[in-house]
Formats: C-alpha cells, sequence, structure tokens
C-alpha cells in the first residue's frame, strides 16, 4: 500500500523514533506496529480486514488533501495581500502594511505606478483564487476514480466473507473471519468492523462536500442575486475586510470562463461517482431501492454551482457582444447580428446546463439588440437621410436573416424554453427601423413641398392665350421640379434598400413613392386652389397638367389624394368654361396639349418606370 504522507506532517516532534520514520511506518516508533497517524487521524490496519485498511488509509489521505489544499489557499492569499508573491516571493505592493516606500525620495514621481501595484495585490488574489479551483477540481478527478476502486474492492471482500459466514465454514460466528477466511482475533477490534459504505459516508462524503464547497468559494465568491444558494466560505474569516471584500467578489469575466470549464467537469466526475456508489451498499440492503448515495449531497452542490456560474458566464458573454455591437453601430452604422450569433453558438459549446440559464440567455439577446440600436440611434445623430436609410436597411436585413438564424439557435441550446424571444427582439428592431423610416418620410414631405410649387404666374397675353398653347415647346417648370423631387427620392430608397419589404409586405421604396407623390398632388392641389382667382385665364391649362400629373403617379396615391386632384380638376375646368375664350376641356385640343407634356415628359416617365 503505497502512502502519499510526507515526511513531518504528524506533529513537530523530532526525536530519534521520528527521525529514523518512513512515510509508511511514520510515528511507529511510539505507537504499535500497524498503527498510523494521518492528520492527527490514527488507523491501525490490523484491526480491520486489508482491503478496508487499504481503504481506511486512503479515504485518510483524501481527507488530509483537501484540508492541505484549503490551507494553502488561503496562506497564499495571506501573502498576497501582506504584499508578497502567491509563492512567498516579495512585490513591493499589498493592501496591508507589507510595503515602505524608500526614504520618500523619490516623492510624488511615482505615485501612478504606486497606485497600480497597490492595485495589483487584489488581481493577484482572485488569481489565487482561480488556480485554487483547478487544483481542488484536479484532485477530485484523481482521487474519487481511485477510492471508488478500492470501496468496489472493499464491498467484494465484504460480499465473500459474508458468503462464507452463512456457509459456517470454519466454525467462526458471523463477522468474526477476515476476507482470507481465517478466524478474527477478538483483540484485533471485535464490534468495531467498518464496511466500504459506512467509510464512504463518514470520511468521503464530508471531505468531498467540503471540497466542493471549497471550490465554489473560490470560483463565485458570493451567491448570484436571488438565487437560493448559499456560498460557505471555507477560509479567510478571520482576514482583514479588504482581503474578505476580494475573497467574497465575483470573479472577471475570462477567470470566471475557466473556472465554469473547471466546475463542469468536477460535476461530470461527481456524478460519475455517485452512479458508481450504487454497487457499493450498506451490509444486508444490497437489494434495496431506498438507497441514498454518500456523495448526493455533494453532487447536488456542484449542480447548483455550475448553474450558477454558466449563468455568469452568459451575462458576462452578453455583456462584452452588447458593448462590441455597440460600438460597431454608433461608429460604423452596422447592426452586427453576427456577433449575436457567434455568442449564441459559442455558449452552446461552453455551458452544460443551457436549460436552466434560459432567462439570462434571452436576457442577454435583448441586451445586444437593445444596446445596437441605441448606437445606431447615435449614428444618425447630424447626419442626412442617407444615413436614416442605412440604419432601416440594417434593421430589415436583421429582421429578414440574422433574428430568424439567432431565434434558432437560442431554441436549440434551451431546448424551446424561449418562446417569446422572437417577438420581443422584433419588437426592438422593428420600433428603430419604423423611427428612422418615418423621419425619412418627413423630410421627403418636406423636400416635395418646396418643389411643387406654382411659381411666377405671368399675365393673360392678349389673344387669350391661344398662341402661347400652341407653341409649348418646354415642359412646366415646377412639374419638372416635382418629378425630379420624387425620382431623387426614388434613388435615394433604391441604392439603401433595393427591393427590401417591411413587415408588412410592402416594398420601401413603393412606400417612399407614394410619400412623395402624395406631397406633391396635395401641394399642387392646395396651390391651384389658393390661386383660383388669379389663374383663371389658364385654368385649362393647369387642368391639363393636373390629368397629366394623375395619370403618372395614378399607382402611388392615396384615395384621399386622388378625391382632391378630382375637385381641382373639376374647380379648374368650371373656371375654364367661364373665362374669356374657349377652354382646351376634354376635347381634341385638350388631347393634345396632353400628348405634347407626355412627349415633353417622357424622361421623367421613364425614370419612374419598373
Amino acid at each position: 500500500i503505497e502512502l502519499l504522507e510526507e515526511e513531518g506532517e504528524n506533529g513537530d516532534g523530532a526525536g530519534p523514533a521520528d527521525k529514523l520514520a518512513t512515510p509508511r511506518s511514520s510515528g511507529q516508533g511510539v505507537m504499535r506496529p500497524g498503527t498510523f497517524s494521518i492528520d492527527r487521524h490514527v488507523i491501525c490496519v490490523r484491526d480491520h480486514p486489508p482491503a478496508l485498511a487499504c481503504l481506511l488509509l486512503q479515504t485518510s489521505h483524501f481527507r488530509s488533501l483537501v484540508e492541505k489544499a484549503i490551507s494553502v489557499t488561503e496562506a497564499a492569499a495571506d501573502r498576497v495581500f501582506r504584499g508578497e508573491g502567491p509563492d512567498g516571493g516579495s512585490q513591493n505592493s499589498g493592501g496591508g502594511s507589507g510595503y515602505s516606500s524608500s526614504d520618500g525620495a523619490s516623492g510624488g514621481e511615482n505615485s501612478s505606478s504606486q497606485r497600480t501595484r497597490d492595485k495589483r495585490w487584489k488581481f493577484d488574489v482572485l488569481e489565487v483564487r482561480a488556480d485554487a479551483t483547478l487544483r481542488a477540481v484536479g484532485l477530485a478527478k484523481d482521487w474519487l476514480p481511485r477510492l471508488l476502486q478500492i470501496g468496489l474492492a472493499t464491498q467484494e471482500a465484504e460480499k465473500r466473507a459474508l458468503a462464507r459466514n452463512r456457509r459456517g465454514n470454519g466454525g467462526a460466528a458471523a463477522g468474526d473471519e477476515d476476507t482470507d477466511g481465517k478466524a478474527r482475533d477478538p483483540k484485533r477490534g471485535r464490534g468495531k468492523s467498518m464496511s466500504a459504505h459506512s467509510v464512504f459516508s463518514s470520511i468521503v462524503s464530508p471531505a468531498l462536500t467540503r471540497l466542493v464547497e471549497h471550490v465554489a468559494f473560490c470560483s463565485l465568491g458570493c451567491a448570484n442575486q436571488g438565487s437560493r444558494y448559499k456560498i460557505t466560505s471555507t477560509f479567510g474569516r478571520g482576514s482583514a475586510d479588504r482581503l474578505r471584500s476580494i475573497l467574497k467578489s465575483p470573479l472577471p469575466a475570462t477567470q470566471t470562463a475557466k473556472c465554469a470549464l473547471d466546475l463542469a467537469e468536477l460535476a461530470e466526475a461527481i456524478q460519475e461517482a455517485n452512479e458508481a456508489m450504487a454497487s457499493i451498499r450498506p451490509p444486508g440492503k444490497e437489494d434495496s431501492k431506498s438507497h441514498k448515495s454518500p456523495l448526493e449531497r455533494a453532487s447536488d452542490l456542484t449542480n447548483d454551482a455550475v448553474i450558477m456560474i454558466e449563468r455568469r458566464v452568459c451575462i458576462y458573454s452578453f455583456d462584452s457582444c452588447a458593448r462590441k455591437c455597440s460600438i460597431s453601430a454608433s461608429g460604423s452604422g452596422l447592426f452586427d447580428g453576427d456577433a449575436l450569433l457567434q455568442c449564441v453558438q459559442k455558449l452552446s459549446d461552453d455551458i452544460t446546463r443551457s436549460d436552466e440559464c434560459s432567462k439570462e440567455i434571452e436576457k442577454g439577446c435583448l441586451l445586444v439588440c437593445q444596446k445596437c440600436c441605441d448606437g445606431l440611434n447615435g449614428y444618425v445623430k447630424d447626419r442626412s437621410d442617407a444615413a436614416r436609410l442605412r440604419v432601416v436597411a440594417e434593421c430589415a436585413d436583421a429582421l429578414n436573416t440574422t433574428l430568424v438564424d439567432v431565434v434558432r439557435e437560442v431554441s436549440y441550446l434551451t431546448n424551446d424554453q424561449s418562446d417569446t424571444l422572437e417577438a420581443s427582439l422584433s419588437s426592438v428592431i422593428s420600433t428603430l427601423e419604423q423611427e428612422m423610416f418615418d423621419v425619412f418620410l418627413e423630410s421627403v414631405k418636406r423636400n416635395v413641398a418646396s418643389c411643387s410649387r406654382l411659381g411666377l404666374i405671368e399675365a393673360p397675353p392678349e389673344d387669350g392665350g391661344r398662341k402661347g398653347r400652341d407653341e409649348v415647346t418646354t415642359f412646366p417648370p415646377y412639374l419638372a421640379a416635382s418629378f425630379l423631387a420624387i425620382v431623387r427620392c426614388r434613388a435615394q430608397v433604391e441604392r439603401a434598400l433595393r427591393d427590401l419589404k417591411r413587415s408588412e409586405g410592402t416594398t420601401y421604396q413603393f412606400m417612399a413613392l407614394q410619400t412623395a407623390s402624395d406631397g406633391v398632388v396635395e401641394n399642387i392641389c392646395v396651390d391651384l386652389k389658393a390661386r383660383s382667382g388669379r389663374i383663371r385665364h389658364s385654368a385649362d391649362v393647369y387642368s391639363i397638367h393636373l390629368q397629366f400629373l394623375i395619370g403618372a403617379l395614378k399607382k402611388y396615391l392615396s384615395d384621399d389624394v386622388l378625391s382632391l386632384a378630382s375637385d381641382t380638376r373639376r374647380m379648374l375646368l368650371s373656371a375654364s368654361s367661364g373665362s374669356r375664350g374657349k377652354g382646351m376641356g376634354n376635347g381634341p385640343e385638350g388631347l393634345t396639349a396632353l400628348e405634347n407634356l407626355e412627349r415633353l415628359g417622357r424622361v421623367y416617365m421613364i425614370c419612374l418606370g419598373e
């Protein structure tokens, strides 16, 4: 039996017997043969069968190593706080009184660097906690399989001894034989025999539970807000307040992610050990169905710690992604949905209890989208309509592509526990998209209002305007300006949004052209009605202009504007009939004038075509 006991750990005495003692026989100079003292726990191997004696020795060593791991971590944290390095080397910095300046020679020159060194001990303490977590997990992973192997061997030896006792071979009473079949001497501890199950219950279970509490304290520091899980401090209760505050604070994001992986490995190892404990049962209860494993509590504590730290990993991951996306949105006007998708995909590889982190994942996705929208809002400030259309395009792309992929990945990750995520994300993004496009449409209305004006109305010629009507060779300036405003609006939307559609199914281009066309026709009709008394001599000409305008833009005009245009044209026709001379109206002259307008304005019609 290999005892992993170091020399000198049995006490401070250094007598002749102690100096000659080996790890296998440490302390035997003052105790009877076969007796070992492991961390003040005395074990006499001659009082137990060989397999059970080996199990007792190994479990005692495991218990001793657990306590040693805790004390080593506490000592390292205290050294760092005093101004020494974790390994005992001097750092000339610390949170206590371990640092003293050299005669104040430097004065205030090095005050900044000194403050940096004074803060360094806090980061070193956090690093000590992360390293302690890794060592403690390694301790459990190394020792649990060994203890289970010895425990199973002890259980089999107990079954063989019990079978021999039942057959009555050797004439010994039940419980008075060793595992080799020989009768046990009553002086060797009769009535004190233990079973493998009792050893795991009395030694392994408390030690493993304490080790799990130590891992949880080092990796978590404190419980999450609103959590029922309580973190037990395994060391540092008597330390200074400043050190205790660092020990009980959460680890930074990078160290939390590392510790989360270690805790997941610990949970897997303890779960495997807990399942293997089904074969190690109390004597006489091998067939009992109500058996509870001694490692059940340690397994539950580990699972709770894993869930808690993986929730923190989710929070840290989404917070980092939100900051990155916010910078990209406010600086470049980009909705970086791919970053959110990659964040969710990375979490699916990093966490093992994703179904328990569904709320954090859903809130994190909402946070990233909200930060992106806030950044895009900042991007359009003091910028032109082109910036707003870019934001609309980014939101439309996110709604049509990225959002679908993110919702699908989250659904896989959380086992369909985030039913409201798609609606929540769509609401956040659609709100910004609608706000930006509405602002752009308001700008379109203002632009067309300044372009669709009749301008100066000339006095009627002496021939009643007949000559002027017959010699029309140019397209009316106010109609040209109006059509140019509509064509410019179309070009802007087409360049920025292509053929993208809103959630209602209508393209952005159609909505922009509808707004521009309604604005042009409405402003012209209002201007004609306001000047009805001054344009009586040219009412038939404006009637033809309005008829051409309605025919060219009919596809985009709303019902209200069409009704307004029809009323205005009827007013012009009435004014034309009552004016001097015969108006063109709907007769041959009117058709000729309309064809002339269509010929002169063909280039605008081509620009508005599909």
